[in-house]
């Protein structure tokens, strides 16, 4: 009994269908489906087939084309809708901000301090979080809780070692506090943060 010279099965010449090359190498029909959407020349003797059984594939052929473009598609739409899903919340995350300044403008910090606890992620390292840690200090400050400001304050420039208003709020803080060696420390990663 022949085997498919692809997938090395045997071909049962009578329920099986099948096809050849010149050379009369055998191959399963599905088989040789797959293998045109690769390549027209047979896959042991690279002898091309000949256009009318090439042709016979053309229907299978399209089919999968169009399969892979859908899949492209619903690809290049999820890509798009991710951006798209970036940008709106970097746009939440602008006036967010913007309405937590606010607050803390008109010395509502008690406001702005539950806002910013319900909306800070402790494990995020993002900008976003960043910026929040970096108004719960501020909030902190200005509210005269200076060892609360300290804490947000010092969790902020561990992350980011190079954020001046951070070490600037930390070092005001520990100043309030009388640590003055505390706040010439804080104060001197201000203008040298790669110490």
């Amino acid at each position: 009994m022949p085997s498919c010279i692809i997938c090395h099965l045997n071909i049962n010449e009578n329920t099986d269908s099948f096809k050849s090359c010149k050379n009369l190498h055998l191959v399963h029909k599905t088989c040789l489906a797959e293998w045109l959407l690769h390549s027209q020349n047979c896959p042991l003797c690279s002898e091309p087939y000949p256009q009318s059984l090439i042709d016979q594939f053309k229907d299978y052929k399209d089919k999968k084309e169009e399969e892979k473009q859908a899949a492209l598609n619903k690809k290049l739409q999820k890509e798009s809708r991710k951006k798209m899903q970036q940008v709106a919340d970097k746009i939440l995350n602008l006036k967010l901000v913007e309405s937590i300044e606010h607050l803390i403008k008109v010395e509502k910090f008690d406001e702005a301090i539950e806002k910013l606890l319900d909306i800070y992620n402790e494990n995020s390292t993002d900008e976003r979080d960043l910026n929040i840690l970096y108004l719960l200090g501020k909030a902190n400050y200005l509210k005269g809780r200076y060892d609360m400001a300290i804490n947000f304050f010092f969790k902020l420039v561990k992350i980011r070692y190079n954020y001046p208003d951070g070490f600037l709020y930390l070092g005001k803080s520990y100043e309030k506090l009388g640590l003055k060696d505390k706040a010439q420390w804080a104060y001197d990663r201000i203008s040298s943060p790669q110490d």
